[in-house]
């Protein structure tokens, strides 16, 4: 996936929001105070890039890359960067009728229960179908994400870490984005953070709410499920390239994450 720096003011313009999906992106002061705004609609945002504390009026989370957040319409969030180096996000806003609708068909309730999502595998589903939002066409995805937000719950509470235990897993994910294609090992992953296996695998597990082969394997899900709509790359080739030996293992972990095959998503996208 690539995406093109930018920094923009949440929530996007009016005009903005005649797209689908608008990418969105704040610049970074962690010295100064958290900022406050409050959502004109209900919303969804999948963390591309960037590390925030993100906080509702009764609850509090830190978003890190392949968390998605929510929000409903008239909730004031705020929002506090933990580094300089700001955020980016893939942004979807629901209108009321639609939310009621599907949450009229499904049985559920028609606003969002929790305010994130870890990096995990309904996150990574999520990503697939704002990608696939975004490309001519993709409107129907509109109505399998509100389904996915109006059913996420609310994650465990995430355990109390250090600022330094903190960025030693950034380090550890930074890699992982960049790397995703590779072999991403434990002893790697533990070296680059600087902590034994033991301390890096519950360090992992506080600050992103995912093990670290889980969050693996998701940021290799995300990548296969772009590289499907985008491209006309022979399947095998994209398990391949996104760090899959085992084909079979591919299109298991594929099946688990979207409901469907490669070819499944790749042709009724």
């Amino acid at each position: 996936m690539s995406l093109e720096a930018f920094h923009s003011t949440w929530p996007p313009s009016r005009a903005d929001r005649t797209r689908a999906v608008n990418e969105d992106g704040c610049a970074a002061d962690p010295s100064g105070p958290a900022a406050e705004w409050k959502y004109e609609t209900a919303a969804i945002g999948f963390v591309v890039s960037g590390w925030f504390e993100y906080a509702s009026e009764d609850q509090t989370t830190l978003a890190t890359p392949g968390s998605v957040i929510l929000g409903n319409a008239g909730e004031p969030f705020r929002v506090r960067h933990v580094d300089a180096h700001g955020n980016r996000r893939l942004v979807v806003s629901f209108e009321r009728s639609l939310l009621e609708e599907v949450a009229n068909e499904t049985g559920a309730n028609a606003r969002f229960e929790t305010i994130a999502l870890p990096p995990c595998q309904t996150a990574a589903r999520m990503f697939g179908l704002i990608r696939a939002l975004s490309r001519p066409g993709g409107e129907d995805m509109l109505y399998p994400l509100a389904q996915t937000a109006l059913n996420a719950k609310h994650p465990r509470a995430p355990e109390s870490v250090s600022a330094r235990d903190r960025r030693r897993v950034q380090e550890a994910v930074g890699h992982i984005e960049s790397h995703f294609g590779d072999a991403c090992t434990i002893q790697m992953l533990a070296d680059i953070a600087g902590l034994s296996r033991f301390h890096f695998v519950r360090m992992f597990g506080a600050v992103v709410g995912q093990s670290p082969n889980q969050y693996l394997i998701n940021t290799r899900m995300r990548a296969a499920s772009d590289r499907l709509l985008t491209t006309h790359t022979p399947i095998a080739q994209i398990a391949f390239d996104v760090g899959f030996n085992d084909i079979s293992h591919f299109y298991s972990c594929f099946r688990d994450t979207f409901g469907c095959t490669p070819r499944q998503w790749r042709i009724r996208m």
